[in-house]
């Protein structure tokens, strides 16, 4: 009987999350999830109405939200009764978590903050800053970002009137190509 219930529960979920979409699942989930997010995880691990998220978040694959540490069932009392230890997460807004990121539990990452793909976040990351790294550090500041991305990528209104994405794309790799010959020239 608890196989037939675990089998339904997990077709029904993944129907909901096919019809509803990501965000709305999170939120059936648990998590608090603010406006405008973009999320491509599924799994929010053993509890997660610890998970916190701001407006204008991106969560991409593979990112991991751990709000337990599990390793603490191997110390007891002297009645042979374990410990536990939870943690919330919260993440603030305008926020991009790259790639296979674990953000552990009590961690709080600040807004205008960009994680970098396969990060370790075992520490706070403050407001208007770049991390990276297992464990992550702060290596810039968003402006300085923001400034780097507006000198070697290429806006939206660059690509207008090009709506195939294939051709979108090698367009954007064109002028990319010739934003870095020109500032390699000035250089």
């Amino acid at each position: 009987m608890a196989l037939i219930k675990s089998v339904f529960t997990a077709i029904f979920d993944l129907a909901y999350f096919v019809l509803k979409g990501s965000v709305a699942y999170a939120r059936k989930k648990g998590v608090k999830v603010g406006e405008h997010c973009r999320i491509y995880i599924k799994s929010w691990g053993s509890e997660p109405f610890l998970v916190s998220i701001g407006d204008h978040v991106t969560v991409t694959s593979g990112v991991k939200f751990i709000t337990h540490d599990g390793s603490t069932c191997l110390v007891k009392n002297a009645e042979g009764q374990r410990y536990q230890r939870f943690a919330p997460i919260q993440v603030g807004s305008h926020v991009f978590i790259g790639v296979n990121t674990i953000v552990m539990p009590g961690v709080t990452i600040g807004s205008n903050v960009v994680i970098g793909a396969g990060s370790v976040v075992i520490k706070d990351i403050p407001d208007d800053s770049v991390a990276v790294g297992a464990p992550a550090k702060v290596v810039s500041s968003f402006a300085d970002f923001q400034t780097k991305i507006k000198d070697t990528c290429v806006s939206d209104a660059e690509l207008v009137g090009i709506s195939d994405y294939q051709q979108r794309v090698q367009r954007a790799i064109e002028l990319q190509n010739a934003k870095q010959a020109a500032q390699q020239h000035h250089f």
